[in-house]
């Protein structure tokens, strides 16, 4: 486990995923930016059996706060081949603009750099998505550019502002939130 001072990320667990299909099944829990598509219940278990959902070069934790899941935050593969991606969600409305995404994105930017042997973090924001921009802002992403027309979402293809990070960047910056590894 990482914890913070908010949440504790976790890896995810067998007990976990018939709670969290439902969370990630919920489409009005996706808020009006993240994507809609949506798992079969047997893929999904399918995948958790094969590799847990976390792999060397792609992973998702669980963000906990109150005592239940509120979110997930995934990294895997980027388009390069010395980095990774990050995508985040909080599930209920009623959790966000609090920091929790602030301090999980944090403290996976830390993880990510102390274990893998990786120059390179990135992510990728729907335009208009001020509250996923200030996120990626305050953890020290730098946005890049915008990836035009890159994502099909709700019937419509909209553009993407890229943001990255890299290592002598964010060993620059102090770390936002304890890091215990557990």
């Amino acid at each position: 486990m990482i914890r913070g001072t908010k949440i504790t990320l976790r890896t995810v667990r067998e007990a976990d995923i018939d709670t969290l299909f439902e969370l990630w099944s919920d489409i009005e829990n996706r808020g009006e930016y993240y994507p809609i598509s949506v798992p079969s219940a047997v893929d999904f278990k399918k995948n958790y059996h094969e590799h847990g959902f976390m792999e060397d070069t792609h992973g998702t934790f669980l963000i906990w706060a109150h005592d239940h899941i509120i979110g997930s935050i995934s990294f895997f593969n980027a388009m390069y081949f010395d980095g990774l991606e990050i995508g985040y969600i909080l599930f209920e409305r009623g959790n966000r603009r609090q920091g929790f995404m602030t301090e999980a994105l944090a403290l996976v930017v830390n993880y990510l750099f102390t274990t893998k042997k990786i120059n390179r973090l990135q992510l990728t924001v729907m335009l208009g998505n001020i509250a996923s921009r200030r996120v990626a802002e305050k953890c020290g992403f730098t946005m890049e550019g915008v990836l035009r027309g890159a994502i099909f979402h709700r019937g419509t293809s909209h553009d993407l502002e890229l943001y990255s990070l890299l290592r002598s960047e964010a060993l620059s910056q102090p770390l936002r939130g304890p890091l215990r590894c557990m």
